[in-house]
């Protein structure tokens, strides 16, 4: 069984050689969410002051009694939601997608902004504007269940750095059983970070920039773990995850291999595939009483958590298997 402090322990051997990319990425995700949300209220203004005649937000929020200062908050609240859906919850999903991909090794910075591009931005924006709205209708219950809720809907963002072209009502269904008995476990590890958080808070609020790469990698690997344990559980499978029967040709979780040229549709010949028990491309040197079955799976994961030659480091646990069958009787 996965525990915070494995997470964290693998998240802090495994962002070593990103480290200051992820940090680079957290600064202009800020920068742009910022920017969003300032244009949001600077729209707003314009408008009230156009139509009620003022002419700063201080003027506009003195009296709560006079229309401008709710018709200001109206639209501010609409386009709010709006960037939220069409702008934040895709760099979400590619913040996501990155993290998760830096600690299989490929930290692209241009997956903050994978979304965007062929096609898979209006999928996207679909399933996280259907998360965000059950969350919101069920914080309007006493906020409790809509935290509750976003517990549930976690994973979502992961499943879409993955597969952009779930169906919305699947990806709820994928994470909210797959974080079924796992809720208290994962809200345990985000408290766990309130040290840091505070100490960061303490140098001026500008060490929070620092400790967000360490959470976010933290988090990347919770979501190694609830992968293994969706496919163990038979929750999903492979396929579905990794959306290799798509049109994009993949995902970042799975072992397949990305096909950038692969047309849906285009007829594909079933009489043409290899056959699979048949040896490709034979070695003369190679020992012919070896089993073929023996040979390597080029389409198996390897693991990324090898041990180093460093016999001083701290071995790194590989959380792509199921974390609940461990062979080696590991104690996690």
């Amino acid at each position: 069984m996965w525990t915070s402090s494995l997470l964290k322990q693998n998240a802090k051997n495994n962002m070593k050689p990103y480290y200051w990319t992820a940090f680079g990425l957290m600064i202009i995700m800020g920068i742009i969410a910022g920017a969003a949300s300032y244009a949001a209220s600077f729209v707003s203004t314009i408008f009230i002051g156009a139509t009620f005649g003022f002419s700063s937000i201080q003027e506009i929020t003195e009296d709560i009694s006079e229309p401008a200062f709710w018709v200001f908050y109206l639209i501010t609240w609409a386009l709010g939601i709006a960037i939220t859906a069409f702008v934040t919850s895709i760099l979400e999903t590619g913040k996501c997608r990155y993290f998760y991909q830096a600690r299989n090794g490929n930290s692209d910075f241009g997956n903050l902004f994978w979304s965007f591009q062929s096609g898979r931005y209006m999928p996207t924006v679909k399933v996280m504007f259907q998360r965000y709205l059950e969350i919101f209708l069920w914080a309007l219950l006493f906020y409790i269940p809509g935290i509750i809720k976003a517990y549930e809907y976690l994973l979502v963002p992961y499943l879409l750095g993955e597969n952009p072209y779930l169906d919305k009502k699947r990806a709820l269904e994928i994470s909210r059983q797959t974080m079924n008995g796992e809720k208290m476990n994962c809200f345990v590890l985000q408290i766990s970070f309130i040290g840091w958080y505070l100490l960061g808070a303490i140098a001026c609020y500008v060490g929070i920039f620092f400790v967000i790469p360490y959470y976010e990698a933290t988090m990347a690997e919770f979501y190694a773990c609830m992968r293994a344990k969706m496919l163990a559980t038979g929750i999903t499978t492979e396929e579905e995850l990794s959306g290799y029967n798509n049109s994009f040709g993949g995902g970042f979780g799975g072992g397949y291999p990305q096909n950038n040229n692969f047309n849906p549709y285009q007829q594909q010949n079933p009489y043409q595939s290899p056959n699979p028990y048949e040896p490709q491309n034979p070695n003369p040197y190679q020992n012919p009483y070896q089993s073929p079955y023996q040979n390597p799976n080029p389409y198996e994961p390897q693991s990324p958590y090898q041990p180093d030659n460093n016999p001083t480091s701290t071995p790194r646990v590989n959380l792509d298997k199921n974390p609940y069958n461990d062979d080696n009787n590991n104690q996690y």
